[in-house]
């Protein structure tokens, strides 16, 4: 392959899922810029979720230079369409060691090569030169210390010192997440993987710029890499989630649970796609004014307070559910006294998980 330039931190084997196929395999998503609070409709793939070098390394090789966009392009890019079958293929309910090691590492590598910590990291650079700039004596020579390193420069030198030192931080950024990429994905290993199907076609998901998120399980903020409660979840396309859960609800190690969800998950799960982006929500043709159609008709008071009463009190029941199903099984009296009650409550009649688990144990005959 040629050297690349124009690199993706969002491979568009993963934004394709979003868009309509033109012609030569282009595929094209309408885009909202949360910035400008403007819709470009039907922007090609090729032009959104890219910087120019993000990921070359300072080499004189040309192998070395490009070596982590390769790998990216071999070993995450051109993987993805494999992973993506895979997780939305309603008949794969297990798979192998081999198969959710790809998983993992495939999905979260959008989470660790996005460029949202190298830009806080440029951001802060620059704002610590800029207050250094006030610093200069009459000849106009500034002394300062960064990050514990003395340095010295006159303030003419200004924005070349900021550009060496966003270049250093780029360099630490490249080696960095990889280490951390692959510890994650070893962490992980033992969580239990959710694929979630939406059934409402009028309520689709969207994706954006940092798709990725983790957050704790309860207080659905991001409380440290490492939080032994945290969720992460990735808008697989217009309708399918994926959700990766704490290792301590794993109930199967090779696993994939398939759950099925309505228009008030959408409602929530867009939400945190919002919360994520950097700058830009993506999604397929007029899937992003419908997430806003969405998202104003639950904004509405009446509406509102009622969707917060549903989701909190269908919340606390499937965990009160979850708990009753490790601890007791899923053919106990206890179980299925509880499932009863909860499918006569009006919150709880239509939820489509629960009746699958009334299915399943009808046709055990134990319903």
């Amino acid at each position: 392959m040629s050297n690349p330039i124009k690199q993706h931190y969002i491979p568009r084997s993963y934004l394709k899922n979003f868009g309509i196929e033109g012609r030569k395999r282009n595929y094209f998503v309408d885009v909202y810029k949360t910035d400008d609070d403007i819709l470009l409709e039907q922007i090609s793939t090729k032009d959104i979720c890219f910087e120019k070098n993000i990921y070359t390394i300072p080499a004189e090789s040309d192998e070395i230079k490009y070596a982590l966009e390769k790998h990216y392009a071999e070993n995450v890019d051109s993987e993805f369409q494999k992973v993506y079958s895979l997780l939305i293929d309603e008949k794969t309910l297990t798979v192998t060691q081999e198969q959710k090691i790809q998983i993992l590492y495939v999905c979260l590598s959008l989470y660790f090569r996005t460029p949202r910590i190298l830009n806080l990291q440029r951001s802060m650079n620059n704002q610590i030169f800029d207050r250094a700039a006030h610093t200069a004596d009459e000849e106009g020579l500034i002394k300062m210390n960064l990050y514990g390193e003395k340095i010295k420069f006159h303030i003419d030198d200004i924005e070349a010192v900021k550009k060496e030192h966003n270049e250093r931080s780029r360099t630490v950024f490249l080696v960095n997440h990889l280490e951390q990429w692959g510890n994650f994905v070893k962490y992980k290993y033992d969580c239990t993987i959710n694929v979630i199907k939406i059934n409402d076609a009028n309520a689709p998901l969207i994706t954006c710029d940092n798709p990725v998120s983790i957050r704790h399980f309860e207080t659905n903020r991001f409380q440290g890499l490492y939080d032994p409660r945290a969720v992460i979840t990735l808008p697989l396309d217009r309708s399918h989630y994926l959700e990766i859960h704490p290792n301590d609800y794993a109930d199967g190690q090779t696993r994939i649970n398939r759950l099925t969800q309505d228009r008030d998950y959408v409602f929530t799960t867009n939400g945190v796609t919002q919360q994520n982006a950097e700058k830009l929500l993506i999604g397929y043709k007029g899937d992003i004014d419908k997430h806003f159609d969405i998202q104003s008709h639950y904004e509405k008071p009446e509406n509102g307070e009622e969707f917060v009463k549903k989701a909190k009190y269908r919340a606390e029941q499937a965990l009160i559910l979850f708990e009753i199903l490790k601890k007791k099984g899923f053919v106990s009296n206890e179980f299925i006294g509880k499932l009863k009650e909860l499918l006569e409550h009006p919150y709880c009649k239509d939820d489509i998980q629960m009746l699958k688990y009334k299915k399943v144990l009808s046709k055990m005959g134990k319903w």
